[in-house]
Protein backbone atom coordinates (compact mmCIF):
# COMPACT_ATOMS: atom_id res chain seq x y z
CA UNK A 1 0.00 0.00 0.00
CA UNK A 2 1.20 3.34 -1.04
CA UNK A 3 0.27 7.32 -0.40
CA UNK A 4 -3.07 7.74 1.31
CA UNK A 5 -5.63 8.85 -1.40
CA UNK A 6 -8.81 11.78 -0.44
CA UNK A 7 -10.35 11.58 -3.53
CA UNK A 8 -11.97 8.21 -3.86
CA UNK A 9 -14.65 7.83 -1.30
CA UNK A 10 -15.05 3.94 0.35
CA UNK A 11 -18.78 3.22 -1.19
CA UNK A 12 -19.10 0.97 1.83
CA UNK A 13 -18.63 3.81 4.90
CA UNK A 14 -18.25 7.14 2.85
CA UNK A 15 -14.51 7.78 4.68
CA UNK A 16 -12.14 9.65 2.56
CA UNK A 17 -9.95 7.84 3.85
CA UNK A 18 -7.99 5.21 1.67
CA UNK A 19 -5.02 3.61 0.98
CA UNK A 20 -3.85 2.26 -2.55
CA UNK A 21 -3.61 -1.05 -2.98
CA UNK A 22 -2.71 -2.75 -5.83
CA UNK A 23 -4.72 -3.03 -9.20
CA UNK A 24 -7.42 -4.82 -10.90
CA UNK A 25 -6.74 -5.72 -14.14
CA UNK A 26 -9.93 -5.21 -16.80
CA UNK A 27 -11.30 -6.71 -19.56
CA UNK A 28 -9.71 -4.47 -22.15
CA UNK A 29 -6.12 -5.27 -20.47
CA UNK A 30 -5.85 -2.15 -18.51
CA UNK A 31 -5.15 -2.14 -14.87
CA UNK A 32 -7.66 0.09 -12.50
CA UNK A 33 -6.37 1.35 -9.17
CA UNK A 34 -7.65 -0.36 -6.09
CA UNK A 35 -8.13 1.14 -2.89
CA UNK A 36 -8.36 -0.38 0.82
CA UNK A 37 -10.37 2.04 3.11
CA UNK A 38 -8.90 2.69 6.78
CA UNK A 39 -11.50 2.97 8.79
CA UNK A 40 -13.55 -0.18 7.70
CA UNK A 41 -11.05 -2.37 5.63
CA UNK A 42 -13.29 -2.55 2.43
CA UNK A 43 -11.25 -2.60 -0.70
CA UNK A 44 -12.86 -1.13 -3.79
CA UNK A 45 -11.83 0.06 -7.55
CA UNK A 46 -11.53 3.33 -8.70
CA UNK A 47 -14.88 4.28 -10.64
CA UNK A 48 -13.70 5.84 -13.06
CA UNK A 49 -11.61 3.43 -14.19
CA UNK A 50 -14.68 0.84 -14.79
CA UNK A 51 -16.18 2.35 -17.67
CA UNK A 52 -14.16 0.43 -20.25
CA UNK A 53 -14.68 1.41 -24.06
CA UNK A 54 -14.45 -1.00 -27.32
CA UNK A 55 -12.69 -0.30 -30.33
CA UNK A 56 -16.47 1.02 -31.45
CA UNK A 57 -16.46 3.87 -28.27
CA UNK A 58 -19.41 1.56 -26.86
CA UNK A 59 -18.96 1.61 -23.11
CA UNK A 60 -19.80 -0.37 -20.32
CA UNK A 61 -20.33 -3.39 -22.54
CA UNK A 62 -20.58 -6.36 -20.57
CA UNK A 63 -19.92 -10.27 -22.25
CA UNK A 64 -22.79 -12.83 -22.25
CA UNK A 65 -20.65 -14.59 -19.95
CA UNK A 66 -20.44 -12.18 -17.55
CA UNK A 67 -24.34 -11.61 -17.62
CA UNK A 68 -25.48 -15.21 -16.71
CA UNK A 69 -23.95 -14.68 -13.22
CA UNK A 70 -24.08 -10.72 -12.55
CA UNK A 71 -25.31 -9.95 -9.09
CA UNK A 72 -27.59 -7.44 -8.31
CA UNK A 73 -27.12 -5.46 -4.98
CA UNK A 74 -29.68 -7.42 -3.05
CA UNK A 75 -27.60 -10.40 -3.84
CA UNK A 76 -30.29 -11.92 -6.45
CA UNK A 77 -29.27 -13.63 -9.65
CA UNK A 78 -30.30 -12.35 -13.07
CA UNK A 79 -29.87 -12.76 -16.82
CA UNK A 80 -30.50 -16.40 -17.48
CA UNK A 81 -30.19 -17.20 -14.09
CA UNK A 82 -34.04 -16.73 -13.24
CA UNK A 83 -34.90 -19.90 -12.09
CA UNK A 84 -32.01 -19.45 -9.68
CA UNK A 85 -33.40 -16.34 -8.73
CA UNK A 86 -37.02 -17.08 -8.21
CA UNK A 87 -35.66 -20.08 -5.83
CA UNK A 88 -34.38 -17.84 -3.38
CA UNK A 89 -36.69 -15.87 -3.60
CA UNK A 90 -38.67 -18.88 -2.32
CA UNK A 91 -36.51 -19.58 0.46
CA UNK A 92 -36.98 -16.03 1.61
CA UNK A 93 -40.65 -16.42 1.63
CA UNK A 94 -39.95 -19.51 3.53
CA UNK A 95 -38.16 -18.22 6.35
CA UNK A 96 -34.92 -19.37 5.71
CA UNK A 97 -32.17 -17.13 7.38
CA UNK A 98 -29.98 -14.96 5.00
CA UNK A 99 -27.05 -16.06 5.84
CA UNK A 100 -28.32 -19.60 5.09
CA UNK A 101 -29.44 -17.89 1.51
CA UNK A 102 -26.16 -16.55 1.00
CA UNK A 103 -24.63 -20.22 1.48
CA UNK A 104 -26.61 -22.05 -0.77
CA UNK A 105 -27.03 -19.47 -3.72
CA UNK A 106 -22.95 -19.97 -3.32
CA UNK A 107 -22.98 -23.28 -3.45
CA UNK A 108 -25.31 -23.63 -7.19
CA UNK A 109 -23.38 -20.51 -8.14
CA UNK A 110 -20.15 -22.85 -7.69
CA UNK A 111 -21.75 -25.40 -9.89
CA UNK A 112 -22.45 -23.54 -12.45
CA UNK A 113 -19.04 -22.15 -12.42
CA UNK A 114 -17.92 -25.40 -12.78
CA UNK A 115 -20.46 -25.74 -16.10
CA UNK A 116 -22.81 -27.64 -14.09
CA UNK A 117 -26.44 -27.82 -15.89
CA UNK A 118 -28.81 -27.38 -12.69
CA UNK A 119 -31.91 -29.02 -14.83
CA UNK A 120 -29.70 -32.02 -15.55
CA UNK A 121 -29.24 -33.76 -11.55
CA UNK A 122 -27.00 -36.57 -12.89
CA UNK A 123 -24.25 -33.84 -14.85
CA UNK A 124 -24.82 -32.08 -11.20
CA UNK A 125 -23.76 -35.79 -9.27
CA UNK A 126 -20.87 -36.15 -11.62
CA UNK A 127 -19.44 -32.84 -11.06
CA UNK A 128 -19.39 -32.98 -7.60
CA UNK A 129 -17.54 -36.09 -7.70
CA UNK A 130 -14.79 -34.86 -10.00
CA UNK A 131 -14.10 -32.28 -7.75
CA UNK A 132 -10.82 -34.20 -6.12
CA UNK A 133 -9.38 -30.83 -3.94
CA UNK A 134 -12.61 -30.54 -2.14
CA UNK A 135 -13.15 -31.86 1.27
CA UNK A 136 -15.83 -34.38 2.03
CA UNK A 137 -17.49 -31.51 4.08
CA UNK A 138 -17.33 -28.82 0.96
CA UNK A 139 -19.53 -31.60 -1.05
CA UNK A 140 -22.08 -32.28 1.64
CA UNK A 141 -23.31 -28.50 1.67
CA UNK A 142 -23.44 -28.23 -2.24
CA UNK A 143 -24.90 -31.86 -2.21
CA UNK A 144 -27.92 -30.28 0.12
CA UNK A 145 -27.95 -27.04 -1.86
CA UNK A 146 -29.19 -28.67 -4.95
CA UNK A 147 -31.12 -31.19 -3.03
CA UNK A 148 -33.49 -28.06 -1.72
CA UNK A 149 -33.12 -26.87 -5.50
CA UNK A 150 -34.38 -30.12 -6.95
CA UNK A 151 -37.16 -30.53 -4.47
CA UNK A 152 -38.15 -27.32 -5.20
CA UNK A 153 -38.37 -27.94 -9.43
CA UNK A 154 -39.50 -31.63 -9.17
CA UNK A 155 -36.26 -32.44 -10.09
CA UNK A 156 -35.68 -36.13 -9.74
CA UNK A 157 -32.30 -37.26 -8.26
CA UNK A 158 -30.55 -40.16 -6.29
CA UNK A 159 -28.49 -37.71 -3.61
CA UNK A 160 -25.30 -38.99 -3.15
CA UNK A 161 -24.08 -39.34 0.10
CA UNK A 162 -20.46 -37.60 1.64
CA UNK A 163 -19.98 -37.92 4.86
CA UNK A 164 -17.78 -34.45 6.47
CA UNK A 165 -15.05 -35.76 8.53
CA UNK A 166 -15.16 -34.10 12.02
CA UNK A 167 -12.00 -32.89 12.98
CA UNK A 168 -10.53 -30.88 16.56
CA UNK A 169 -10.96 -27.53 16.10
CA UNK A 170 -7.59 -24.99 15.56
CA UNK A 171 -7.23 -23.43 19.68
CA UNK A 172 -4.75 -20.95 19.60
CA UNK A 173 -2.77 -19.24 22.93
CA UNK A 174 -4.56 -16.81 24.44
CA UNK A 175 -2.05 -13.52 23.48
CA UNK A 176 -2.45 -14.77 19.91
CA UNK A 177 -6.52 -13.94 20.55
CA UNK A 178 -5.18 -10.53 21.90
CA UNK A 179 -2.28 -10.15 19.17
CA UNK A 180 -5.71 -10.17 16.59
CA UNK A 181 -7.78 -8.39 18.54
CA UNK A 182 -5.46 -5.40 19.13
CA UNK A 183 -4.07 -5.46 15.59
CA UNK A 184 -7.55 -4.82 13.24
CA UNK A 185 -9.56 -2.32 12.66
CA UNK A 186 -12.28 -0.60 15.88
CA UNK A 187 -15.23 -2.03 14.51
CA UNK A 188 -13.65 -5.46 14.08
CA UNK A 189 -11.72 -5.36 17.32
CA UNK A 190 -15.05 -5.16 19.29
CA UNK A 191 -16.84 -7.79 17.03
CA UNK A 192 -14.05 -10.12 18.34
CA UNK A 193 -13.40 -9.08 21.86
CA UNK A 194 -17.43 -9.57 22.42
CA UNK A 195 -16.78 -12.93 20.77
CA UNK A 196 -13.69 -14.08 23.16
CA UNK A 197 -15.65 -12.53 26.06
CA UNK A 198 -18.86 -14.54 25.50
CA UNK A 199 -18.03 -17.16 22.82
CA UNK A 200 -20.71 -16.43 20.47
CA UNK A 201 -21.58 -17.04 17.24
CA UNK A 202 -20.28 -14.76 14.74
CA UNK A 203 -24.37 -14.12 13.76
CA UNK A 204 -25.70 -13.34 17.00
CA UNK A 205 -22.71 -10.79 17.46
CA UNK A 206 -23.55 -9.05 14.41
CA UNK A 207 -27.25 -8.77 14.17
CA UNK A 208 -26.51 -7.49 17.98
CA UNK A 209 -28.92 -4.31 18.81
CA UNK A 210 -27.80 -1.88 20.99
CA UNK A 211 -30.92 -2.04 23.26
CA UNK A 212 -29.36 -5.82 23.88
CA UNK A 213 -26.64 -4.33 26.00
CA UNK A 214 -28.15 -2.44 29.59
CA UNK A 215 -25.06 -0.25 30.36
CA UNK A 216 -26.45 0.71 33.81
CA UNK A 217 -26.57 -3.33 35.04
CA UNK A 218 -23.28 -4.05 32.80
CA UNK A 219 -24.67 -6.67 30.98
CA UNK A 220 -24.93 -8.01 27.24
CA UNK A 221 -27.91 -10.51 26.37
CA UNK A 222 -27.16 -13.02 23.24
CA UNK A 223 -30.26 -13.58 21.15
CA UNK A 224 -29.40 -17.32 19.89
CA UNK A 225 -29.81 -18.70 16.32
CA UNK A 226 -29.26 -22.06 15.13
CA UNK A 227 -32.00 -23.51 17.68
CA UNK A 228 -30.18 -22.57 20.84
CA UNK A 229 -30.52 -20.97 24.40
CA UNK A 230 -30.41 -17.39 24.51
CA UNK A 231 -27.79 -16.32 27.29
CA UNK A 232 -26.85 -13.03 29.10
CA UNK A 233 -23.16 -11.87 30.27
CA UNK A 234 -21.90 -9.68 32.51
CA UNK A 235 -19.53 -7.16 30.93
CA UNK A 236 -15.81 -7.15 31.60
CA UNK A 237 -14.53 -3.11 32.34
CA UNK A 238 -12.57 -3.22 29.30
CA UNK A 239 -15.06 -4.51 26.86
CA UNK A 240 -17.60 -2.28 28.65
CA UNK A 241 -15.42 0.65 27.84
CA UNK A 242 -15.43 0.05 24.30
CA UNK A 243 -18.72 -0.53 23.84
CA UNK A 244 -19.27 2.87 25.47
CA UNK A 245 -16.94 5.19 23.38
CA UNK A 246 -17.94 2.99 20.21
CA UNK A 247 -20.34 5.47 17.57
CA UNK A 248 -24.31 5.10 18.62
CA UNK A 249 -25.70 6.03 15.32
CA UNK A 250 -27.45 3.00 14.27
CA UNK A 251 -29.90 0.71 15.44
CA UNK A 252 -27.35 -2.27 14.78
CA UNK A 253 -23.79 -2.10 16.41
CA UNK A 254 -22.39 -3.14 13.62
CA UNK A 255 -24.41 -1.60 10.74
CA UNK A 256 -20.94 -0.60 8.59
CA UNK A 257 -21.21 -3.85 6.69
CA UNK A 258 -24.36 -5.06 4.34
CA UNK A 259 -24.49 -8.63 5.78
CA UNK A 260 -22.23 -10.74 7.56
CA UNK A 261 -19.62 -12.02 4.49
CA UNK A 262 -19.14 -8.82 3.63
CA UNK A 263 -17.53 -8.56 7.71
CA UNK A 264 -16.08 -12.09 6.88
CA UNK A 265 -13.72 -10.48 4.14
CA UNK A 266 -12.95 -7.54 6.04
CA UNK A 267 -11.35 -9.77 9.13
CA UNK A 268 -9.67 -11.94 6.69
CA UNK A 269 -7.93 -9.03 4.99
CA UNK A 270 -6.66 -7.30 7.88
CA UNK A 271 -5.82 -10.97 9.62
CA UNK A 272 -3.74 -11.71 6.67
CA UNK A 273 -2.25 -8.24 6.82
CA UNK A 274 -1.22 -8.56 10.54
CA UNK A 275 -0.18 -12.77 9.93
CA UNK A 276 2.70 -11.22 7.84
CA UNK A 277 3.71 -8.32 10.33
CA UNK A 278 4.15 -10.10 13.25
CA UNK A 279 5.36 -12.99 11.09
CA UNK A 280 3.22 -15.71 12.78
CA UNK A 281 1.02 -17.66 10.02
CA UNK A 282 -1.07 -19.32 12.87
CA UNK A 283 -3.07 -16.17 13.20
CA UNK A 284 -4.15 -17.29 9.80
CA UNK A 285 -5.90 -20.25 10.96
CA UNK A 286 -7.88 -18.18 13.24
CA UNK A 287 -11.35 -17.56 12.64
CA UNK A 288 -14.37 -15.57 14.43
CA UNK A 289 -15.41 -19.17 15.07
CA UNK A 290 -12.42 -20.26 16.62
CA UNK A 291 -12.97 -17.63 19.16
CA UNK A 292 -16.19 -20.17 20.29
CA UNK A 293 -14.23 -22.83 20.48
CA UNK A 294 -11.13 -21.44 22.55
CA UNK A 295 -14.01 -20.16 25.20
CA UNK A 296 -15.27 -23.24 25.33
CA UNK A 297 -12.04 -25.22 26.21
CA UNK A 298 -10.51 -22.47 28.44
CA UNK A 299 -14.37 -22.54 30.39
CA UNK A 300 -13.87 -26.32 30.85
CA UNK A 301 -10.62 -26.54 31.72
CA UNK A 302 -10.97 -23.58 34.34
CA UNK A 303 -14.30 -25.26 35.87
CA UNK A 304 -14.50 -29.33 34.87
CA UNK A 305 -18.23 -28.59 34.57
CA UNK A 306 -19.76 -29.82 31.96
CA UNK A 307 -23.08 -28.42 32.29
CA UNK A 308 -21.47 -24.66 32.76
CA UNK A 309 -19.90 -24.94 29.39
CA UNK A 310 -23.43 -26.02 27.69
CA UNK A 311 -25.39 -22.63 29.46
CA UNK A 312 -22.20 -20.43 28.25
CA UNK A 313 -22.35 -21.61 24.89
CA UNK A 314 -26.31 -22.02 24.32
CA UNK A 315 -26.00 -25.89 23.36
CA UNK A 316 -29.66 -27.46 23.57
CA UNK A 317 -28.00 -30.73 23.37
CA UNK A 318 -24.99 -32.07 25.17
CA UNK A 319 -23.28 -34.25 22.96
CA UNK A 320 -22.43 -30.86 21.14
CA UNK A 321 -20.57 -29.78 24.39
CA UNK A 322 -18.78 -32.66 24.97
CA UNK A 323 -16.33 -31.91 22.11
CA UNK A 324 -14.94 -29.50 24.65
CA UNK A 325 -13.68 -31.95 26.83
CA UNK A 326 -11.36 -33.13 24.14
CA UNK A 327 -9.78 -29.85 24.11
CA UNK A 328 -8.08 -29.44 27.09
CA UNK A 329 -4.63 -30.99 27.62
CA UNK A 330 -4.67 -34.58 29.57
CA UNK A 331 -2.65 -34.95 32.54
CA UNK A 332 -2.20 -30.93 32.86
CA UNK A 333 -4.10 -30.34 35.92
CA UNK A 334 -3.08 -27.51 37.29
CA UNK A 335 -4.54 -28.67 40.98
CA UNK A 336 -6.17 -26.31 43.55
CA UNK A 337 -5.60 -23.55 45.86
CA UNK A 338 -7.24 -24.50 48.97
CA UNK A 339 -8.13 -22.35 52.04
CA UNK A 340 -9.85 -22.67 55.91
CA UNK A 341 -12.38 -20.61 56.81
CA UNK A 342 -13.01 -21.17 60.88
CA UNK A 343 -15.59 -17.71 60.67
CA UNK A 344 -18.51 -16.61 58.82
CA UNK A 345 -16.70 -13.53 57.41
CA UNK A 346 -13.81 -15.60 56.27
CA UNK A 347 -16.29 -17.59 54.58
CA UNK A 348 -17.71 -14.86 52.88
CA UNK A 349 -14.28 -13.18 51.75
CA UNK A 350 -13.00 -16.63 50.11
CA UNK A 351 -16.29 -16.71 48.26
CA UNK A 352 -15.92 -13.33 47.25
CA UNK A 353 -12.31 -14.09 45.65
CA UNK A 354 -13.78 -16.83 43.80
CA UNK A 355 -13.50 -20.01 45.98
CA UNK A 356 -16.14 -22.52 46.14
CA UNK A 357 -17.22 -24.67 49.25
CA UNK A 358 -15.29 -28.44 49.41
CA UNK A 359 -16.49 -29.90 52.53
CA UNK A 360 -16.50 -28.39 56.66
CA UNK A 361 -15.44 -30.69 59.19
CA UNK A 362 -15.57 -30.41 63.09
CA UNK A 363 -17.67 -31.32 65.58
CA UNK A 364 -20.17 -28.85 64.12
CA UNK A 365 -19.22 -28.59 61.02
CA UNK A 366 -17.66 -25.12 62.24
CA UNK A 367 -13.89 -25.60 59.78
CA UNK A 368 -14.95 -24.81 56.56
CA UNK A 369 -12.46 -25.83 53.85
CA UNK A 370 -12.74 -24.27 50.25
CA UNK A 371 -10.93 -24.41 47.46
CA UNK A 372 -10.31 -22.38 43.63
CA UNK A 373 -9.08 -23.90 40.35
CA UNK A 374 -5.24 -22.75 39.52
CA UNK A 375 -5.41 -20.23 36.57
Amino acid sequence: MTEASSLIKCPECGSEEAFKDGTRVLSNGEAAQRYVCRVCGYRYTDPSSLKVKDTNNKSNQISAKAKNLVLTTENKVVGDNAKLNDFLEWMKLQGYKQTTIDRRQAALIRLQRLNANLEAPETVKEIISKQEHWKESQKQVVVFAYDLYAKHYGLFWERPFYEAIRELPFIPQERELDDLIAGVSKEISLLLLIAKETGARAGEIYELLWTDIDFESKTLSIRAEKNSNPRRFTLKPKLLNMLECYPKTTERIFNHYKNLKDLRRTFERQRKRLAYKLSNQRLNQIKIHTFRHWKGTTEYDKTKDILHVMQTLGHKNIKNTLLYTQLVSVGEDKGFICKVAKTPNEAVALIEEGFELHCCYGENDEIKLFRKRKQ
